[in-house]
């Protein structure tokens, strides 16, 4: 086979993919416009990146609330599985909240606030890097599951289990590959929940912390970041309350019969200004330290990819 045939053969197979994951609910159409134009064309240069490794390499994808990361992580880890043989397992930071009572008992033990999960400080990063660890040894792994309409971990017999010989792993989250922000920072409250809930500054101090001490840690960890960078924290409460919906969706489909526990609006309101303060952050700092950057619009679409990757910090700029 030549190298056009092969090229016209890899992208049938990326949209029989694509038509798989859509017709299952996992990607909207403008999404899988988005990909083909200008998430796919970096999948086989990092499938063919991960293969130089002598144990499995990490990828972060990092991106505010409801910018598509998840979408795309899962939907990468699929084209590297059937399209260039790399067995691959998606981590979601969100899978390893610590559960309902760790949190009551930090936010007991240190600010109220942590009982809200989300900033760091509310994951259980010890079993994260217990879980990597078991992958990168090939092992067969169960993998966490976080319920987020119980607010709770899900119990053992519904986590996932991976398949031995892992040989990427993939781990998403909305401030991963985050650096503390300088202490000056943190003085000035950047929305009412900061004002009225934490003049002492405490759960600040408390969350950076955790970004200079075991998030650091887990963080270098990556052996490349890809960010989604969202235009503005404005867009953020859109994009979080779509998310609500779906989960409310979901939850109501599989239990008709009961309450949903879902968010309304203004529950999605507040529950992004515990995120405000780091969004950010990152939306500050991360696009100078990524391996690849996609510039969003407010509906998600990409304006640019800027690649540096490397370590070079050499940009090229695709419009």
């Amino acid at each position: 086979m030549n190298v056009m045939q092969n090229e016209q053969v890899n992208r049938l197979r990326v949209q029989e993919i694509m038509e798989a994951f859509q017709t299952a609910g996992g990607l909207s159409a403008p999404f899988a416009e988005s990909y083909v134009q200008w998430y796919a064309g970096v999948v086989p240069h990092l499938a063919g990146w991960a293969r130089t490794f002598a144990r499995p390499p990490i990828i972060g994808v990092s991106g505010c609330q409801g910018s598509g990361k998840s979408t795309l992580a899962t939907l990468m880890a699929q084209m590297m599985c059937q399209l260039h043989g790399v067995a691959t397992v998606v981590l979601s930071l969100d899978d390893f909240y610590l559960t309902k009572d760790e949190r009551r008992q930090i936010a007991a033990d240190i600010h109220p606030l942590l009982m809200t999960r989300g900033v760091p400080g509310t994951h259980d990063v010890p079993l994260l890097l217990r879980t990597i660890d078991q992958l990168r040894a090939g092992d067969r792994v169960s993998l966490p599951v976080f319920d987020k309409a119980s607010d709770d971990r899900a119990a053992i017999q519904d986590w996932r289990t991976s398949d031995p010989g892992t040989e990427l792993i993939i781990l998403e989250g909305w401030c991963v590959g985050l650096s503390p922000q300088p202490t000056e920072q943190l003085a000035t409250p950047v929305n009412d929940l900061e004002r009225e809930q934490d003049a002492d500054l405490v759960w600040r101090q408390a969350t950076n912390q955790q970004l200079s001490g075991p998030y650091a840690a887990l963080f270098a960890e990556l052996d490349a970041l890809l960010f989604l960078q969202a235009p503005h924290f404005d867009a953020v409460l859109e994009w979080r309350w779509e998310q609500e919906q779906q989960l409310s969706a979901r939850y109501q489909s599989a239990h008709p019969a009961d309450r949903d526990p879902t968010m309304s609006r203004d529950d999605v309101v507040t529950f992004i200004s515990y995120y405000q303060r780091l969004t950010e952050h990152a939306l500050a700092t991360l696009p100078q330290q990524a391996d690849y950057v996609w510039a969003l619009a407010r509906d998600r679409s990409v304006s640019s990819l800027r690649i540096q990757a490397g370590g070079t910090r050499r940009e090229v700029v695709l419009k």
